[in-house]
């Protein structure tokens, strides 16, 4: 993949999204019990989900956003990222033994990838204008 990001923005958003991440599978997963990777509790191959797969899958997010694109443009990147990880959560919960739901369905699941969608790019915004401000600061 051609990167479009620098490895500053790959880094500082893949913590932000693995901390995003941890904080809400510690509510969600450990005290609700509404859904689990694997088995239940704690495990170690659940790790590799949240450290490489999702900053992996964030990174290809950002690298082919399209910046310079129109509101419509970057509502439908949203849109189709959105779909594209409904989808793969819905083949992960009812094809495979990677997900499971208790309690939770996959209808809750559409309106927040939006969300966290929106958020990264928020966050890549914030690292870049401080990384900016504080290459100003330097001069």
């Amino acid at each position: 993949m051609p990167k479009k990001i620098s490895y500053y923005e790959m880094y500082t958003t893949s913590l932000f999204s693995t901390v995003l991440q941890l904080i809400t599978d510690v509510y969600l997963e450990f005290k609700y019990r509404l859904y689990w990777y694997f088995s239940p509790g704690v495990d170690y191959i659940t790790l590799w989900v949240v450290f490489w797969i999702f900053p992996a899958v964030n990174i290809m997010f950002l690298n082919f956003y399209p910046k310079t694109g129109t509101l419509l443009i970057k509502s439908l990147y949203i849109l189709g990222w959105s779909l594209f990880a409904i989808s793969y959560e819905g083949v992960a919960v009812y094809q495979s033994d990677f997900f499971h739901y208790n309690g939770w369905k996959l209808v809750y699941s559409v309106p927040v990838y939006p969300v966290l969608y929106i958020l990264l790019l928020l966050n890549w915004k914030i690292i870049n204008k401080l990384h900016r401000k504080n290459y100003k600061l330097r001069q």
